[in-house]
């Protein structure tokens, strides 16, 4: 059985690596320069920074397998069983269609900025899989959303191919609960340290 393949944008990737490691030196500082008492001032501010980071570029990603595609944005997670497919495209980021009209799109695979796309080369999208009438510069091989796209495509043409079931349904989206909880703990404790901080300044 084929390996799951998981795919997260690299340039966010390194963005957030580079924000954790910061935040991480920042705490060591604290406790170097200050101690604990300096440590319990910042650390909240400082770890709400961290987990932002993560929570927006390391947490989303794409994930396909053999037997279907999950898409897991920042509120909710989506798992599209590959019979479920009606289409994929990459117009404003990977988006899944599926066969009862819903439109699943992934954060973690946005289209790039209008002035990437001017400076997409003819080649970078003739290379990618898709009808040549139809790909765009969203589809071209090195962004976000093309190599993530030509993923999925890949993976649907090869179910198909080998005659799975094109059966529709299945397709199940989750809240991501504890995100939110620990998302909303971490940003009230930063706040809290903030204005306790303001009072005593």
């Amino acid at each position: 059985m084929p390996q799951p393949v998981t795919f997260r944008p690299r340039g966010g990737l390194i963005l957030a690596v580079i924000a954790i490691v910061i935040c991480a030196l920042g705490l060591i500082g604290l406790i170097l320069s200050e101690g604990t008492e300096g440590l319990f001032g910042w650390f909240w501010p400082i770890a709400a920074f961290a987990w932002g980071a993560w929570l927006l570029y390391i947490n989303p990603c794409v994930t396909v397998t053999e037997g279907f595609v999950e898409i897991r944005n920042i509120l909710r997670t989506h798992r599209v069983p590959w019979g479920d497919v009606d289409d994929v495209e990459s117009r404003y980021a990977l988006t899944v269609m599926t066969r009862d009209g819903r439109r699943i799109r992934a954060w973690a695979a946005p289209a790039p900025s209008a002035r990437q796309a001017l400076a997409t080369r003819r080649d970078e999208v003739s290379r990618t899989p898709g009808e040549g009438d139809t790909r765009r510069p969203s589809d071209a091989e090195g962004t976000e959303s093309g190599d993530a796209t030509a993923i999925v495509r890949r993976h649907l043409e090869t179910y198909r191919t080998t005659g799975g079931p094109g059966l529709p349904g299945g397709t199940t989206s989750t809240w991501n609960l504890w995100l939110v909880a620990v998302t909303v703990a971490v940003v009230a404790a930063a706040l809290a340290t903030l204005a306790g901080a303001a009072a005593h300044g």
